[in-house]
């Protein structure tokens, strides 16, 4: 065989060996578990007790332009940890070379942290948006609905 001959071969086995590997990155799958749960979530509760926590219009309001605020760079971040989970577990089964793990690992915690920051400022934006009292029921509701 010639050069010629071999190359548009040796092209269209390179092709289908690229489709194989996107094909291992379109099945990083994502489970409900890679959606974990959130280390603190209390937004939800204060629009579902928001007349039992007693909340003023002004609260409520400052509540919704929070949630307005938050919701994008917290729904991104939340789907990013679950791409890079998908991507991960893909790579271990498919044993890519180690220093692409560990760096989809980074990544991942990288942005855990991120999602656990953004978290606690929810909860330090509740502490300062709501009355002692109102928090305080607020955790007692939140720490009930974990049991």
């Amino acid at each position: 065989m010639s050069f010629k001959t071999v190359s548009p071969l040796l092209v269209k086995l390179l092709m289908v060996a690229a489709l194989v590997a996107s094909a291992s990155l379109a099945q990083a799958k994502s489970v409900p578990g890679d959606g974990a749960t959130p280390v603190v979530e209390l937004m939800p509760l204060t629009m579902k007790y928001e007349v039992d926590l007693k909340l003023t219009s002004e609260q409520i309001s400052a509540l919704d332009a929070y949630r307005k605020e938050a919701a994008p760079g917290r729904i991104a971040i939340q789907k990013k940890i679950i791409a890079l989970r998908g991507q991960l577990r893909m790579a271990i089964l498919d044993n890519a070379p180690t220093a692409q793990r560990e760096a989809l690992m980074k990544d991942i915690a990288d942005a855990e942290v991120a999602h656990f920051k953004g978290r606690e400022r929810c909860v330090e934006f509740m502490r300062k948006a709501l009355s002692a009292e109102q928090f305080a029921q607020l955790k007692d509701l939140y720490l009930t609905g974990l049991r």
